[in-house]
């Protein structure tokens, strides 16, 4: 086996999105909040990690503030996790910061390890984060490695060990006190810690100490419990500011399509109908919903067709989170396996072009036309959503105009000159609309030719139909 660890030191400040203004993210008592993260234009403000919030604000007027949040912190690394569904099956969370994948069954589809590597860290960055990977035949072995850092890969165990032995004891997930005992006996490496005899280290120290060790360096098995996705779709972003315009809302709008789309990717599917729902400060959620014609799972499509969508909507008030929804997956026809590409559309650039008129000009504008097996011409066809199934129509005998009138009018044939016909038409008896009819292919006198019929019932000439 192979994992990769995925190590985000920044997640609690990255689930916000950017900002170019400084801001931070603050831990601590109520009464006393201290600087638990900060962003770049806060830390060129001279804001640490550590200080207090008060202390923050004395150096950078215009700072802006959110309170850590341990549980959006967790549904990041779930949406993040199924993301990651798209590249290996075999996915472990490592609260309160990391993933953890087993990439060995992986390698031949994505290129390699380098190759693969590369293309989950562009995807992470794309999604605004900035992730320290680690590759090692075992999950605690990889985990040490991306905290320290140590990017390259160590495929085998000997490899592992080979790095591992020079990594800080700080690294280990033990408490302040067996730390502060390491130190009291001269160890300050993990490969100091092995040069000890294990049974006085063990005596000395919890025996948690030497179960990490002998996980990471893969003396014993280290099962790790498998993340299942979800069946829906459900993410959310604190703003780290409240935002007055659309246009704003667009990078964390991206962010939680590309976050879609790995899922959408893991499942081989796609998605009809989404639900973006803006949140305002003491009032009633916006909710602006999308209806697809075609099932997608493309971003760059899912985010041109909010952004219409957006642009013909009026704030009604700042928005400080956005949250989007979707529930149902439709599986997609696929004929050949795509390593990075979508190939979701393929034939259906008709159906863009729909989606794309439906969401600047509004569902309503926009309709289908669906076929009818009724031989009556004007029962022929309805309207529709498009792209919706249409029913096989009735075979129609002889030549029929494209252009039909709104309702048949009454017509005079004494001045026509019949040239073809006539086409017998009787039916509807079920619905109570009897229709009995000879139609007839007629020219006036400048040459223009008209579709006429004459009633089965009193022999009137009615005019239902212009040739082009």
């Amino acid at each position: 086996m192979l994992w990769l660890a995925i190590h985000l030191p920044h997640l609690a400040l990255e689930l916000f999105g950017p900002s170019a203004q400084p801001f931070v993210v603050v831990d601590g008592p109520a009464n006393r909040p201290v600087v638990h993260a900060r962003n770049r234009a806060a830390a060129a403000a001279g804001i640490k990690r550590g200080m207090t919030l008060s202390a923050a604000r004395s150096l950078c007027g215009g700072l802006t503030a959110q309170p850590r949040d341990p549980a959006a912190e967790q549904a990041a690394l779930e949406s993040l996790a199924a993301w990651a569904g798209q590249y290996t099956s075999q996915i472990s969370l490592h609260a309160p910061t990391g993933l953890l994948l087993e990439i060995g069954g992986s390698l031949n589809l994505f290129g390699g390890i380098t190759a693969l590597q590369e293309n989950i860290g562009a995807g992470l960055r794309e999604l605004g984060y900035h992730p320290k990977p680690g590759i090692a035949p075992t999950p605690l072995g990889a985990w040490l490695l991306a905290r320290a850092g140590v990017t390259e890969p160590a495929a085998d165990r000997a490899e592992l060990t080979r790095r591992l032995h020079p990594l800080p004891i700080e690294l280990l997930e033990v408490k302040e006190q067996t730390l502060r005992a390491l130190h009291g006996l001269g160890l300050a490496t993990l490969g100091d810690c092995l040069r000890l005899p294990r049974g006085g280290l063990a005596r000395r120290l919890t025996p948690d100490l030497l179960l990490q060790l002998d996980r990471a360096f893969g003396l014993l098995p280290d099962p790790r419990p498998a993340y299942v996705p979800p069946a829906t779709f459900a993410a959310r972003i604190a703003l780290p500011a409240d935002v007055e315009n659309s246009e704003a809302l667009l990078f964390p709008i991206r962010r939680l399509l590309l976050e879609l789309a790995g899922l959408l990717r893991a499942k081989n599917a796609g998605v009809q109908e989404l639900r973006l729902q803006l949140e305002h400060h003491g009032r009633a959620a916006s909710l602006i919903s999308l209806g697809l014609v075609q099932a997608s799972r493309d971003a760059a499509h899912l985010l041109a067709l909010l952004r219409e969508r957006l642009d013909r909507f009026e704030l009604p008030a700042p928005v400080e989170a956005i949250a989007l929804h979707a529930e149902r997956f439709p599986d997609l026809d696929k004929t050949e396996p795509e390593l990075f590409g979508d190939a979701t559309r393929g034939s259906g650039d008709w159906a863009v072009l729909v989606e794309r008129l439906r969401a600047r000009l509004g569902s309503d504008a926009v309709i289908g036309v669906q076929l009818n097996a009724d031989h009556r011409p004007e029962q022929r066809w309805q309207e529709t959503t498009p792209g919706a199934p249409s029913s096989p129509p009735a075979a129609a005998d002889g030549k029929r105009p494209l252009a039909l009138l709104a309702a048949p009018q009454p017509q005079e044939a004494h001045n026509l000159r019949l040239l073809g016909g006539p086409e017998r038409i009787e039916t509807g008896w079920w619905d109570g609309r009897d229709a009995v009819r000879d139609y007839f292919v007629a020219a006036t006198a400048a040459g223009q030719r008209l579709w006429i019929y004459r009633d089965g019932a009193d022999g009137r000439w009615w005019m239902q139909g212009i040739f082009s």
